[in-house]
């Protein structure tokens, strides 16, 4: 009797795996599909199209004209200007989409901590984790464009539907507002520790410059969080030792030479004539208190439920294939980018003040707040994991299987999208959403870029 239980439990966990292995599969179909159909638009022609591809000429150009944020300028050269100039469309504009979910899974995997017996185990947690932050990607957006029609005024007829847009086909807004920001995350999670203490100073400077150059709000919100984080762990250590603290020191000097080496570039002098010179205290002080109580309208609960159910279901299938044991970082990936996505909001309120408002500056945020969401699901479903039972009841099963349900419908909407729209831009411009940025070659300045950038593939 024992032995046929043994062999039913056995048989269970291959019929499982065989499961999840056929649904990633249909996954990675989808993705596949997506990768082949994804174009340019706006200032991915631009990026790509308006200098020359020499990276000394490049960088100039940019620097003495428009933006020097040395890590938005890296991206910008390396995932959208060289892919989009020697790659097919689809590859090329696809190199920083990839990017994007690969640099989400590499913050999950930071944030579980996990302990992998062998590296079959460990490849097998990689792509697992990869398909999976797809999926939970993906879904949030949908869930949160349909159901919430957001500021009409700034985002017109499709309200939040534009960040579902903007996060698959905008590849400058996912450097900008999704990888940069959580490369920064990722840096300040190794920071404050002994390992961190036993870095090479040069990639402690390093790690600085990357923080510095990547866009200002992004900057400028990890500064204050590092200096204020320094402070703390001083006031803290009983015995005070400056080679303790020395690399996170180093950090935080490099991002303010990165961050004035944009701040003073000739492009961004130019760009400042256009804007507010002075904005008064009142403002600023207004602005944030606003910035505040419109912050808690992007906790659009119906998102957060379906991204908190993800990751639930993410440790019970985890658990279930044995992927090995966790040890959660909560306080660096629940809690860090919550306060992150409050902050990140209000400081994108108050500079709007010295630039332009713009639906897409809150990409970043709302980025923070799907890691904090997921990961939070991902804890509580480890804390309930020794109260509910091994196997599925019928409740728990109806809400995974109508959660899993949602985000698999969530990527074939994505695919969809992409796909209608490679038809369209095939004959010609083909906006992501209607009237609204990001604005395709209908737009003068767009198709300008278009051409320069179809001449450059032309003799390449």
């Amino acid at each position: 009797m024992l032995y046929m239980v043994g062999k039913l439990a056995i048989i269970r966990k291959y019929v499982f795996a065989l499961a999840v292995f056929t649904f990633f599969t249909y996954e990675a179909s989808l993705l596949f599909s997506i990768v082949n159909n994804l174009r340019p638009v706006a200032d991915d022609y631009c990026l790509a199209g308006s200098t020359g591809l020499s990276p000394l000429g490049y960088f100039t150009y940019w620097y003495t004209t428009f933006i020097a944020d040395v890590t938005t300028l890296t991206g910008n050269y390396f995932l959208i200007a060289l892919p989009a100039v020697y790659l097919p469309y689809g590859v090329g504009t696809s190199i920083t989409f990839i990017f994007c979910l690969i640099t989400i899974s590499i913050v999950v995997i930071k944030f579980l901590n996990i302990k992998v017996g062998d590296w079959k185990k460990s490849t097998l947690f990689t792509v697992f984790v990869f398909f999976y932050s797809l999926l939970a990607w993906i879904s949030y957006w949908l869930v949160l464009g349909r159901g919430n029609s957001g500021n009409m005024i700034s985002r017109g007829e499709a309200g939040d539907m534009v960040f579902f847009g903007a996060i698959l086909n905008w590849q400058a807004a996912n450097i900008n507002y999704v990888i940069l920001p959580l490369l920064a995350l990722l840096i300040f999670s190794g920071m404050f520790t002994e390992r961190f203490t036993r870095r090479n100073i040069i990639l402690a400077f390093l790690a600085g410059i990357i923080i510095g150059g990547s866009f200002y709000v992004t900057a400028s919100v990890f500064l204050l969080l590092l200096t204020v984080h320094l402070i703390l762990e001083i006031t803290r250590t009983e015995q005070f030792s400056v080679r303790k603290f020395r690399n996170e020191v180093v950090v935080i000097v490099a991002t303010v030479i990165s961050i004035s080496f944009s701040y003073f570039s000739p492009g961004a002098r130019k760009r400042s004539i256009n804007y507010a010179q002075d904005v008064s205290i009142v403002d600023i002080v207004k602005t944030a208190a606003e910035g505040i109580f419109t912050w808690f309208s992007t906790l659009y609960l119906p998102a957060i439920a379906i991204t908190l159910v993800m990751g639930a279901i993410f440790y019970r299938i985890a658990r279930a294939l044995g992927l090995g044991e966790f040890d959660l970082q909560v306080q660096k990936f629940v809690l860090i980018p919550f306060s992150l996505s409050f902050i990140t909001f209000v400081v994108t309120k108050v500079s709007e003040l010295y630039a332009y408002k713009a639906w897409w500056h809150e990409l970043s945020s709302r980025t923070f707040l799907f890691i904090a969401v997921f990961s939070f699901g991902i804890y509580l479903m480890q804390i309930a994991d020794v109260h509910i039972p091994k196997e599925f009841t019928f409740l728990t099963l109806t809400i995974f299987a109508t959660t899993i349900f949602i985000s698999v419908f969530a990527l074939k909407q994505a695919e969809s999208s992409i796909e209608n729209r490679k038809l369209k831009w095939e004959v010609g411009p083909a906006q992501v959403t209607k009237d609204m940025d990001p604005f395709d070659r209908e737009t003068p300045w767009v198709n300008e870029c278009w051409i320069q950038l179809e001449q450059k593939r032309a003799s390449r």
